[in-house]
């Protein structure tokens, strides 16, 4: 994976034999391009509203026909766009937000330690449209290992599963947005890496 700052952003290159992506992470506040799944790419504007954060995605493209390996390299990329943009010790680090959506209600807890820790607290099968909900927790799971987060998910309610799923977007996206928040405190030990 190829990931350089610039003026505008952090671009972040991935090109293997199964998948290649190209995209622009700022802090833009918006979304666009696409990742060929409607859905997917709802919840990442969804992401981008809620945080501040932009994802511009020029290429998003399987060469093998594995939705799976598309997925779970794209939330790779986002990862490692967010974890070079920003100085973790030099922010708020820990973010948390519950959203209702309808008969949903979702809370999500992060830490931005330089540690990555998953757990979805959610039973990620079947899907939503286009999108099967395996590969989104494999998006989560490659969004954290590269952003070296610590990210929490509590589904207190679930009922129609488009709405708990986008109710967790938005959790994260105001989450990541507290824990973005400049500050003078760091971290104990001085140092986050």
């Amino acid at each position: 994976m190829k990931v350089e700052r610039g003026r505008d952003g952090v671009r972040v290159e991935r090109v293997t034999k199964e998948v290649e992506i190209s995209l622009l992470f700022s802090e833009k506040g918006t979304f666009s391009g696409t990742s060929t799944l409607r859905f997917l790419d709802h919840l990442l504007n969804t992401l981008c509203h809620y945080s501040g954060l932009g994802i511009e995605l020029e290429r998003c493209e399987s060469k093998d026909d594995v939705l799976h390996h598309l997925v779970e390299d794209l939330g790779m990329c986002v990862g490692a766009g967010l974890r070079e943009l920003f100085d973790y010790s030099k922010l708020s680090r820990f973010g948390e937000a519950t959203v209702p959506m309808d008969e949903s209600l979702v809370g999500c807890f992060l830490d931005l330690s330089g540690r990555c820790h998953f757990e979805g607290g959610y039973d990620f099968r079947g899907s939503v449209e286009d999108l099967p909900l395996e590969a989104l927790e494999e998006f989560l799971r490659g969004f954290v290992r590269t952003s070296q987060i610590n990210l929490h998910f509590v589904v207190f309610r679930s009922g129609n599963v488009h709405h708990t799923v986008e109710g967790m977007f938005k959790a994260l996206g105001i989450a990541l947005k507290r824990a973005l928040e400049p500050t003078n405190r760091s971290s104990t030990k001085g140092v986050i890496d």
